[in-house]
């Protein structure tokens, strides 16, 4: 079997974790410019050396953390919408969503919060918003819709994105299944249980 092939060395994922887990830490402390290389290796309970066999510096282990959460979520949301009955019942992949991000949750709200460094939650920007899109091929009737897919699709990602950092910044109040159903009524018939805007 070539090194190609093989798996991944444990002691590998569990030290680059624990730096990872070391720097969201730290950036949910202080601000992120102020963070050296040597706190991320104390917080971490590593010497400098080990973190250099794994980063180049603290941007590169920025970077590929983002990456790797995100590619992660990616791939726990890839599962069809397509042939799934229309229910009352919250997709269980919008479920999983929620789930995922709970499950790293100190990681997301970083991401989604800390304002010097925006760049971060583009690609959770791009991911939530691929996976939004397919819902709404699965949810929405097209046909029926009176605003162009393109605006109801980016208006519902922001939304979804909103609700979330919400969610994360007040220690995650609800279940992942209840968040996944209110944003699945909201994205289809709204808030209200009859048209308030009807004749009476």
């Amino acid at each position: 079997m070539s090194n190609k092939d093989s798996k991944p060395d444990p002691r590998v994922a569990r030290t680059r974790q624990w730096l990872r887990d070391a720097l969201i830490q730290l950036i949910h402390e202080r601000d992120y410019e102020k963070i050296t290389v040597q706190d991320i290796a104390e917080r971490a309970a590593v010497n400098r050396a080990t973190f250099y066999l794994h980063y180049r510096d603290k941007l590169d282990l920025l970077e590929k953390s983002v990456e790797e959460m995100t590619e992660a979520l990616e791939a726990s949301l890839l599962e069809t919408f397509d042939n799934q009955a229309r229910t009352d019942e919250p997709h269980p992949t919008f479920i999983r969503l929620f789930e995922q991000i709970a499950a790293n949750g100190v990681f997301y709200r970083v991401l989604l919060t800390e304002k010097s460094l925006p760049l971060l939650s583009r690609k959770l920007t791009e991911v939530v918003t691929a996976f939004v899109g397919r819902g709404l091929i699965f949810m929405l009737e097209e046909s029926l819709l009176a605003v162009s897919r393109e605006i109801v699709l980016r208006y519902t990602a922001a939304a979804f994105l909103g609700v979330i950092t919400w969610w994360l910044e007040n220690d995650m109040p609800y279940t992942p299944k209840y968040m996944a159903g209110q944003l699945m009524r909201m994205a289809t018939v709204g808030p209200y249980e009859t048209n308030p805007f009807g004749q009476a």
